[in-house]
């Protein structure tokens, strides 16, 4: 005999005995032809010898079938027959010797075709009652189906590897290890299956479970990296260290086991006595919840969420203490951020409702001297010509400033994105020109001359008008207002290459330096202090570029620096062919006197309610005055009347109620009267039952339209 080279026993040309210990000697014979190196061929028998000092390696025990040498010695030609006889007396006697491993054969069905000395004594099973007996047999009863499943792995996977209760032939159990290798013939076909089973007596023992148990939770928690889980004594000192703590705090096990905890803490915390606070608490309460900054390895910091738990034994003594750390850095970040937005949201509502109620307070008192303003240039003929003039820059500068402040709710409908544009077909050649009138005043007082050249061809657009003729006079007004006396602007219009309307405005003042051009457009901005001497909000041109936006369009600035004077050019997409069908025209609104009607003012701001009730019966209306709610109310049980002309917000209520409550008692108009103007003070108006919506301080000339179409449906 010799040695071959040695190889694992769990090798698959091994045998079935791999990975079995204690296996004194299983010894399968094989009718395989082998070949050695040199070319001659040998028959083989395969030995696998597996014990407490071995378990790897092979046997072969071979005869040469021709005439040759080994190590020298010669071989002596043996016969086929005599090597068979010889093969099986050896299997046989190696397979009967073993004693601690019942081998067992069975049939491809399952069913018990070999019983060996072993089984036999290990079983308790004579043979002649074993054969042919199904395997399951070996099984407790209500194991049965487990016998089946391991012979179905055995098949699908070669072999099968179990460790369960076994029944002996009197009905006792006792624990076995198993191993089920499948046989196959030369076709690789399953002819049956080879069983090598241990008698282990009983089951493990409690403490070697509980041990392996301890080993299985010992190699979770170092695999754990998404938290730093580790032990402390009862001093606080760190004695083991996982990889989620190696990776969250930067140290590796050899330099932090053996210290104390209290590194992680900041300084801060230490001189507080936050670690041994944190430990105490523990103790008292079972565990420490704490969340606070920890220190790293490399010094920065992180922000961890800690649980301390207090470890005893059975006599309640304190053994030492766990510890679970949670970098919750982003998630507070994120906490942080949402409730900064939450702050963000309810600041800008509060910024809202103190500029609704800043800008109410501010039209207040413009509107009784916009409305006196306004009654007085409806009576200029009976004025001193020297006045005529100081009147109208009263009624101008009134004007301006309520400009100032719709600017102002403007820009908070823009940044809240509740402006709504009511788009129709317009002219943007006689929206254009609409502006340039309402600026001639200011431009002639200048002496500044204009120029005007209406070249595009194509200029219908799908817009809202009175935006459009904002953003328009915007222009033209900072022209006006930044152009020096004497001096010129240029208004142009064309279609460029793409077929939109483009409208251009030059002015020779006092132009933009270069790079500061892009902070015209934002909001509250003064470019140069030179701008700054004009006075205004710096809110029109912030204004202009998103309604322009808004259309769809874009605004454009150019400047070859201080004192050249600027180019504002802004570009709109023309009405497609649909929209122009039934075109929406922007006519003059009637100017008559709107008299006749039977109206009921309630007004609870003196010098508006008495300069309003003036003008309206100077125009021939009747007028009922009311302060309140139900002296409003009162009115409207005791007379009857075309319109209710009434503010929002009265002592002892509102104007919701009064129109709310008129139009169920009569069919009247309602004319909403009030310093709220934003879109949802007038769907509010709108839901209430007023059919108007007049924002303060409103130009006597607006009212006039209003009640001059309520006369024209007056029966």
């Amino acid at each position: 005999m010799r040695r071959c080279s040695r190889r694992p026993v769990g090798d698959a040309r091994g045998g079935a005995a791999a990975n079995v210990q204690a296996l004194r000697l299983v010894a399968l014979r094989t009718g395989k032809r082998l070949q050695r190196a040199t070319g001659a061929c040998v028959r083989g028998l395969i030995a696998i010898p597996i014990s407490t000092s071995s378990l790897d390696g092979c046997l072969f025990l071979h005869k040469g079938l021709s005439a040759g040498r080994e190590h020298g010695r010669p071989v002596q030609a043996v016969s086929d027959s005599k090597i068979e006889k010889l093969d099986e007396q050896l299997s046989r006697l190696l397979v009967e010797s073993v004693k601690d491993y019942a081998i067992v054969l069975l049939d491809a069905h399952g069913r018990i075709a070999g019983w060996k000395a072993a089984a036999e004594r290990i079983n308790g099973c004579p043979a002649e009652q074993a054969l042919g007996e199904s395997w399951t047999r070996l099984f407790p009863e209500e194991e049965a189906a487990k016998a089946q499943r391991l012979l179905v792995e055995a098949s699908e996977h070669g072999r099968a590897v179990d460790e369960g209760w076994r029944v002996r032939s009197n009905g006792s159990q006792f624990w076995a290890s198993t191993v089920l290798t499948t046989l196959k013939d030369e076709h690789g076909d399953i002819i049956g299956f080879g069983e090598m089973m241990r008698d282990l007596g009983e089951p493990p023992r409690a403490e070697e479970k509980l041990h392996a148990g301890e080993e299985q939770f010992r190699l979770l928690v170092e695999s754990v990296e998404e938290y730093a889980i580790y032990m402390l004594d009862p001093a606080g000192v760190v004695v083991t260290w996982n990889s989620g703590a190696q990776r969250m705090k930067g140290y590796a096990a050899r330099e932090i086991i053996g210290k104390n905890f209290a590194l992680f803490y900041t300084e801060e915390d230490r001189v507080a006595g936050r670690p041994q606070r944190n430990l105490e608490q523990a103790i008292r309460y079972g565990h420490r919840h704490d969340r606070g900054l920890r220190l790293c390895k490399n010094g920065s910091t992180f922000m961890a969420d800690v649980l301390i738990t207090a470890l005893r034994d059975k006599t309640g003594e304190i053994r030492g203490f766990s510890k679970v750390t949670r970098d919750v850095t982003e998630q507070v970040r994120t906490r942080e951020m949402e409730a900064a937005k939450i702050a963000a949201e309810k600041a800008n509502e509060a910024k809202d409702e103190f500029l609704a109620a800043l800008t109410h307070e501010l039209r207040t008192p413009l509107t009784p001297a916009l409305a006196a303003a306004g009654f007085l240039a409806e009576r200029a003929t009976s004025i001193a010509p020297e006045y005529v003039e100081e009147l109208d820059i009263i009624r101008r500068n009134i004007q301006l400033e309520a400009r100032l402040i719709d600017d102002l709710l403007d820009l908070t409908r823009i940044t809240r994105g509740v402006l709504q544009l009511n788009r129709a077909a317009v002219d943007a050649h006689r929206i254009v020109q609409n502006a340039l009138d309402i600026a001639a005043p200011a431009i002639s007082e200048k002496g500044l001359r204009v120029s005007s050249d209406f070249a595009a061809g194509e200029h219908h657009l799908w817009a809202d008008p009175v935006r459009l003729q904002q953003v328009f006079w915007n222009l033209i007004n900072n022209a006006v207002k930044f152009t020096g006396a004497g001096g010129s602007i240029e208004i142009r219009t064309a279609n460029d290459e793409s077929g939109a309307f483009r409208l251009s405005i030059a002015d020779t003042g006092i132009g933009v330096e270069s790079g500061r051009q892009g902070a015209l457009f934002r909001a509250f901005e003064q470019v140069s202090p030179a701008a700054q001497k004009f006075g205004g909000l710096g809110l029109g041109l912030a204004i202009s570029k998103n309604l322009v936006e808004l259309h769809g369009g874009a605004i454009s600035m150019e400047s070859a620096g201080k004192d050249q004077g600027s180019v504002f050019t802004v570009t709109l997409p023309i009405a497609q062919e649909e929209a122009l069908a039934t075109p929406t025209r922007i006519t003059q609104p009637a100017r008559g006197s709107g008299g006749g009607l039977r109206i009921l003012l309630v007004e609870d701001h003196g010098d508006t309610r008495r300069t309003l009730s003036s003008l309206l019966r100077y125009f021939g209306h009747t007028i009922s005055i009311a302060d309140c709610v139900q002296a409003a109310l009162h009115a409207v049980k005791s007379e009857t009347f075309d319109a209710v002309l009434s503010d929002i917000g009265l002592p002892d209520g509102t104007g919701y109620e009064i129109i709310a409550r008129a139009k169920k008692r009569q069919s009247l108009k309602g004319i909403a009267l009030t310093g709220f103007g934003m879109e949802e003070d007038v769907r509010r108006s709108q839901e209430a039952g007023f059919d108007y919506h007049l924002t303060k301080p409103v130009d006597f000339a607006e009212l006039r339209d209003v009640l001059a179409q309520l006369s024209e449906l007056k029966p």
